[in-house]
């Protein structure tokens, strides 16, 4: 598959890696060149993961990712607001088959939701893992 991922923070960066480990084409939009120091090197230099320096939620950046032959798209930064006008970018005018957005607000998940974007909160989801542990050792 081909993915954009914008974000290259801890979750961003370890996605990357793990998709790349299955063999996906990876494009990273960061413009932060600490988060982008995250990524590994050598996948870059091969050219496994293509880095663009450029605020993610831009239509330019966008194109300049290569959006036109994207399978999917994911908005894995740290601003809900920015994750969900991105994702809502890519569905709507790029018409990306699978977007994806990372969120901390409830609210915000509701909203995408409501939008088609599929979305993951995590906050829920890390509550909702930790509950299962504590309630599988009782």
């Amino acid at each position: 598959m081909n993915v954009i991922i914008i974000g290259a923070g801890n979750l961003g960066s370890s996605l990357v890696r793990k998709l790349s480990d299955l063999g996906h084409r990876i494009t990273v939009i960061e413009k932060n060149p600490k988060a982008v120091s995250m990524l590994p090197s050598g996948r870059i230099d091969s050219g496994a993961i293509t880095v663009i320096h450029d605020d993610g939620s831009t239509g330019a950046a966008m194109l300049e990712a290569g959006i036109a032959s994207a399978n999917v798209f994911i908005a894995a930064t740290g601003n809900d607001s920015l994750n969900g006008l991105a994702a809502q970018r890519a569905k709507t005018i790029f018409r990306v088959e699978k977007v994806m957005a990372i969120v901390s607000d409830e609210g915000a998940r509701i909203l995408y939701d409501s939008l088609g974007i599929s979305t993951i909160n995590k906050a829920t989801l890390a509550s909702d893992r930790l509950v299962s542990v504590l309630t599988e050792e009782a």
